[in-house]
């Protein structure tokens, strides 16, 4: 499968992304340069950068499809958030997300991608579905 991978470049204001994959296109594609900060509290439809469960140390983003206590229908199949979050790629084809590892502990957060500036054809804000 391939993933939305992040690569993080550390910096005093928000987070800098670098996206590597294809599991959230057509929203976010290979090259995108995204801005990520803390999420305090991640709303339905926030895109979210999560530490990948299945290997740890790596980060990919997705889009946060329920909220602790909620569930969702994908692919056919009931998923329910529990006490973390449904996370799912906008590319289902090529995402490996919460259909495949299940809900995400809040605490696999990292940040929330609030806006894309690079490249400059797609610059601007990056709202919520």
């Amino acid at each position: 499968m391939v993933l939305a991978v992040v690569a993080f470049t550390r910096s005093s204001g928000p987070w800098r992304v670098a996206v590597e994959g294809l599991s959230m296109a057509p929203a976010l594609l290979p090259g995108d340069r995204l801005l990520v900060r803390p999420a305090r509290r991640p709303r339905r439809g926030d895109l979210v950068v999560i530490r990948d469960p299945s290997e740890p140390n790596r980060w990919v983003i997705k889009r946060v499809a329920a909220l602790p206590g909620e569930q969702v229908v994908a692919a056919g199949r009931a998923l329910s958030a529990g006490a973390g979050l449904v996370v799912l790629g906008d590319n289902g084809a090529h995402s490996t997300d919460s259909r495949h590892y299940g809900a995400v502990p809040l605490r696999a957060v990292h940040g929330r991608v609030w806006y894309r500036y690079a490249p400059a054809e797609r610059c601007g804000r990056l709202p919520a579905r």
